[in-house]
């Protein structure tokens, strides 16, 4: 791949994949969790999505970018959580707060390649949503640079004429 958001997107599936076992759905956010009646979606989910990418100039035709991956965390509804809930429907009702926090412990100050900066956290909210299913919302800034357009240096071999013949 070429472009930096496929292989940033390539990397960070590969890292929750590894580091994230109980995340059983992971792809491009492309509205799956919409407010619909069913989201097409196993859970819990993970859907990926590059947001707010500046660009400034270097010498060049060089640039630096600067944005943020935002990382929707999808969960089907689970019990309630109110003073009635039994010990164990309670924890597991509150286990999403849990996974949240083992995908962050494997994203922040990670980066996915040499060529990268690392993935910092600058923002966890919950969606409000009309439906029973509850979407946490990370943001992760990350910056790199981008030489794909820097003009491509072309050198000629040198000739060397020696007694009248060319010698390369």
């Amino acid at each position: 791949m070429i472009s930096p958001f496929a292989n940033i997107f390539l990397a960070l599936r590969q890292r929750i994949q590894a580091e994230v076992s109980a995340i059983k759905y992971i792809d491009q956010d492309l509205g799956q969790l919409k407010p619909a009646t069913r989201p097409p979606v196993s859970w819990p989910c993970v859907l990926i999505d590059f947001e707010d990418f500046s660009f400034d100039n270097m010498a060049d035709n060089v640039q630096t970018a600067k944005g943020v991956v935002i990382i929707r965390l999808g969960f089907a509804p689970l019990s309630n959580t109110g003073t009635a809930t039994p010990g164990l429907y309670l924890q597991q009702a509150l286990g999403y707060y849990d996974l949240e926090w083992s995908l962050h412990l494997a994203l922040q100050g990670w980066s996915p390649h040499d060529d990268y900066g690392r993935f910092i956290r600058t923002s966890a909210v919950t969606q409000r949503r009309p439906d029973n299913y509850r979407v946490r919302e990370l943001r992760y800034s990350i910056a790199f640079e981008d030489y794909s357009t820097k003009p491509q240096q072309q050198y000629a071999p040198a000739t060397l004429i020696v007694d009248d013949q060319i010698l390369l």
